[in-house]
């Protein structure tokens, strides 16, 4: 298994300040009070604080490689996060790109920005567009007949 510092120059500042947190948060002998015994059951978190504190206590009586397979864990975690949120934004760009063309009565009239206000009102059944950036011709003619 590679070690932490094996992997180190492949992370952001970012991604390594908050794997830390997440596996320091990780790093405590949990109770039942730390679940949800309401709605997941006694006997699934009572599992799952045996599991999580079988695996805390190794790693603080000094179990290093543990250590390191969780602590590479959580980077990997953030690694993903990073990459999902990165894809999120291309496709929202692709989609607005796409909508160019759609948008450019909207842009004319300088009522870009009203035009988002407007798409965001609750109960807009064009409201979607306002969050995924994928403009139709119906919603900009629908905005255009309110002005």
């Amino acid at each position: 298994m590679k070690t932490i510092k094996q992997h180190i120059m492949t992370y952001t500042d970012k991604q390594i300040e908050n794997a830390k947190r997440n596996y320091n948060s990780f790093l405590k002998i949990e109770t039942l009070a730390d679940y949800d015994v309401e709605n997941i059951g006694w006997i699934v978190a009572n599992q799952r604080m045996e599991y999580n504190n079988k695996i805390v206590s190794r790693i603080l009586r000094g179990d290093v490689e543990l250590a390191n397979e969780w602590k590479l864990f959580f980077l990997t975690e953030e690694v993903k996060k990073d990459q999902k949120e990165s894809e999120r934004k291309a496709k929202l760009n692709i989609n607005k790109e796409a909508s160019s063309d759609i948008l450019a009565p909207i842009k004319n009239l300088k009522k870009l920005g009203e035009f988002g206000k407007w798409l965001n009102t609750k109960g807009n059944k064009f409201r979607k567009e306002h969050f995924n950036k994928s403009y139709t011709q119906e919603s900009v003619n629908a905005f255009l007949e309110t002005l």
